[in-house]
């Protein structure tokens, strides 16, 4: 297989400390032929600009436009490629070094099957930051595509494809025209191979993505979507009416009470809200337990220290009762005291009775 030759479109907004990471992973593919087009779609952090312009070089070119949302930046971004395929990368995303030289070759596998020619080629995605785990994307099923979006934008998309179908809804300003496009593909007569491999690394940096916000207006995203292609959807309607009661039946999400949600899935969420209580006790507990643990180590070392305190103070002691007992024997009337008494001691028991009652009749008369 000769090298693809390939343009990755990088559109940025405002992630200038991003951007490079996703141009250094667009240079780094293995077996291909790879060009870069950054397209600063009108940043206006003050920094993202010249930090698009420091990677210009001889594979990657740098474009500047006004505002015009995602979908615009890569139309500006495909309109400069000549080459076989595209990839559309976010600039704060990445992709594997051995991404386009896989999916190339599952393209070129399926242009040697039956069936609908192939217009792109997708593969699994790796979730990074503060999300973890792997979106195992479907298999390619025109009808089920209807009902929900089957893979990221991130895919090997032949260019003619690409620019038969006319590119990028411009106007979807970041609200599923990914999905619009692989819609209008499919339309066409079009379909995706899927590569079962997690080559695409999507990161979630904050609580406030692009797809996140998709998701939380999807009703009114995916009603624009239908608008769109209203013909379609009443002509496969009954098959997507199926497909969409078979999906809630299979999934066991076809059974709602009052609130209107399934009953299965507000039990799971009760179950996680009891396991989060649980969580947090259990969290509460071992926190205590290791205060206590503290608290015990801190009572053993310091009475550990009052027992070293305790000998050393009787050590002391000891030294300072010897010295006193030292300086006590050295004077002369006690040396000779002592020399008297052992004096006595040797003498016989009559002879050594003199003494003592001389000694006592001292005592006596110096009271």
């Amino acid at each position: 297989m000769e090298q693809t030759s390939v343009t990755v479109v990088i559109p940025c907004f405002n992630y200038g400390r991003f951007v490079g990471e996703a141009v250094a992973s667009a240079l780094s593919q293995r077996e291909a032929d790879v060009r870069v087009v950054v397209v600063d779609d009108g940043s206006d952090d003050g920094t993202t600009p010249a930090v698009c312009d420091a990677l210009a070089g001889d594979r990657v070119r740098v474009v500047h436009q006004a505002n015009g949302g995602p979908g615009s930046a890569r139309n500006t971004g495909s309109a400069l490629a000549d080459t076989t395929y595209l990839v559309f990368l976010d600039a704060d995303d990445t992709i594997d070094p051995w991404f386009v030289r896989r999916l190339a070759e599952r393209i070129e596998e399926g242009s040697r099957e039956a069936g609908p020619p192939i217009s792109h080629a997708y593969c699994q995605e790796v979730l990074t930051g503060q999300a973890h785990g792997t979106w195992r994307v479907a298999e390619w099923d025109p009808l089920l595509l209807m009902v929900t979006n089957l893979h990221p934008v991130t895919a090997l998309v032949r260019r003619r494809c690409f620019e038969e179908v006319g590119g990028f809804e411009a106007s979807m300003r970041g609200d599923y025209e990914d999905w619009d496009l692989w819609l209008r593909l499919s339309f066409l007569g079009y379909r995706g191979a899927r590569v079962a491999e997690p080559l695409f690394f999507w990161r979630r940096h904050s609580d406030d993505t692009m797809v996140m916000r998709a998701v939380r207006s999807h009703d009114e995203t995916f009603s624009r979507i239908v608008e769109r292609h209203r013909e379609r959807y009443l002509r496969h309607a009954l098959d997507l009416i199926r497909l969409s009661n078979g999906m809630l039946r299979r999934f066991d999400c076809n059974w709602i009470d009052e609130t209107g949600y399934p009953i299965p899935l507000r039990y799971l969420w009760t179950r996680s809200e009891r396991a989060d209580e649980l969580e947090a006790k259990e969290a509460a507990r071992l926190a205590e337990e290791s205060s206590v643990r503290e608290h015990a180590a801190y009572l053993k070392a310091r009475n550990d220290e009052l027992g070293r305190e305790f000998i050393d103070q009787a050590r002391q002691a000891q030294d300072s009762l010897r010295a006193l007992r030292d300086h006590y024997e050295s004077y002369t009337v006690v040396r000779l005291h002592r020399a008297w008494h052992r004096m006595v001691s040797g003498l016989p028991g009559p002879l050594a009775w003199i003494p003592r009652q001389a000694a006592r009749a001292l005592r006596a008369i110096s009271r």
